[in-house]
């Protein structure tokens, strides 16, 4: 049996609408976390639902790579959206990640010396192509769009979006997906994030994000399933 994929939600409604595509065969817990060991879409994968934040994003991806030595891992859920033209309910795939309460010159200058130039975290091209293909090859319900993500403890409200776009410019913002591709960088494991939208300016709110949670959550895996059918196809 070859090496599994990773996926990591960071709660169990966002883990919650792959249950009726994933096969679980067997389970292990640790450190308090459970990692879901089955197949999805013909392909061998782990879950693990991490908890929100960015250390337990952390920790859960850094476990599965060491207990799993997945080939790739993909980080799964919601977000909320930041640029304008990104819509409620639509997805966001993840080009780069960067946190946007961590000053960049510390992940340039102290471990893990990134570049200057470019101090955040790529997805992996190989990935990326694939999904690029599975968008354009889908007729999914929400637009898809293809961007930087940004991540940070707080839950962004509107007097922390305007900085936060001025800054980062990302398509969305969430608290677990720069710690994840964080995880993968040091580790030299492929990553790419794929988040649905909850709230937006013009939707914002802790209203919004619970009143959209379930179905973004579901438009996620929709991506996420047709993405590992085209990596699949394409033995990636």
């Amino acid at each position: 049996m070859g090496r599994p994929i990773g996926i990591l939600c960071p709660c169990e409604g966002e883990f919650k609408p792959y249950e009726e595509a994933f096969k679980e065969e067997t389970r292990k817990s640790s450190a308090g976390l459970t990692f879901l060991e089955g197949t999805i879409a013909g392909t061998q994968a782990v879950f693990v639902v991490s908890g929100v934040c960015k250390v337990n994003a952390a920790l859960a991806a850094q476990m599965m790579i060491d207990m799993y030595e997945v080939r790739f891992l993909i980080n799964s859920g919601t977000a909320g959206g930041m640029a304008r033209h990104v819509g409620l309910l639509d997805t966001a795939v993840s080009t780069e990640i960067c946190y946007h309460d961590v000053n960049p010159v510390n992940l340039v200058e102290l471990y893990p010396f990134m570049a200057a130039e470019t101090p955040y975290f790529k997805a992996d091209e190989k990935l990326l192509q694939a999904a690029r293909i599975a968008a354009e090859g889908h007729p999914f319900t929400q637009k898809i769009h293809f961007g930087r993500m940004a991540t940070g403890e707080k839950f962004v409200v509107d007097k922390e979006r305007k900085e936060i776009n001025e800054q980062f410019s990302p398509l969305c913002a969430d608290m677990e997906t720069a710690a994840v591709a964080h995880t993968c960088y040091v580790n030299k494991v492929p990553f790419i994030a794929v988040r649905s939208i909850t709230d937006t300016e013009e939707h914002s709110g802790v209203d919004n994000c619970e009143a959209n949670f379930l179905t973004a959550a579901k438009r996620s895996k929709e991506f996420v399933v047709q993405l590992l059918q085209e990596i699949s196809t394409n033995n990636l």
